[in-house]
């Protein structure tokens, strides 16, 4: 009966950062961790978004604002959390001016952090941006997560 315990938490703690992802064990398994020291990094799959844009306008009261506008689908089976926009602005030619990204509290203020989106749910975000001159012509956006290592894209922009 022993083994058979220590078996069943060896799993556990080696599948911890999958089970992690799983909001019904998430919480017991974030405290049975601190409580070790040891804080976990769930594995969210940042492939499983997938980002829209919408547009983008010129502000009426100054022209030096651009407000993007863009849908962001989970596609997942399961819950995920919110992720980092990307926003990339391009010149004419498809060259990067310059790039931001946004975290979940500026583009949906009124959402909690951190906050999960519901598997197959979508949502809309827009971001004020002040444009980086006339040469900016277009934009990419592309939804991210925060990793160990840094930010990893859904296409790696």
């Amino acid at each position: 009966m022993l083994l058979t315990v220590l078996l069943a938490l060896q799993i556990v703690n080696h599948y911890r950062n999958t089970l992690a992802t799983f909001p019904s064990i998430d919480g017991a398994l974030r405290t049975a961790y601190r409580a070790l020291g040891i804080e976990l990094a769930p594995s969210w799959n940042v492939h499983a978004y997938e980002a829209r844009q919408l547009g983008a306008t010129v502000s009426g009261t100054d022209p030096r604002e651009i407000t993007v506008r863009a849908s962001i689908a989970n596609l997942a089976r399961r819950p995920q959390p919110l992720p980092l926009l990307r926003v990339t602005l391009q010149d004419r030619f498809g060259r990067s001016i310059a790039a931001r990204d946004v975290p979940p509290r500026d583009y949906m203020p009124s959402v909690p952090s951190p906050a999960l989106l519901a598997a197959g749910a979508r949502i809309d975000a827009s971001v004020v941006f002040v444009s980086p001159g006339r040469h900016a012509v277009g934009f990419v956006i592309d939804a991210c997560l925060p990793e160990r290592h840094g930010v990893v894209c859904a296409h790696g922009r």
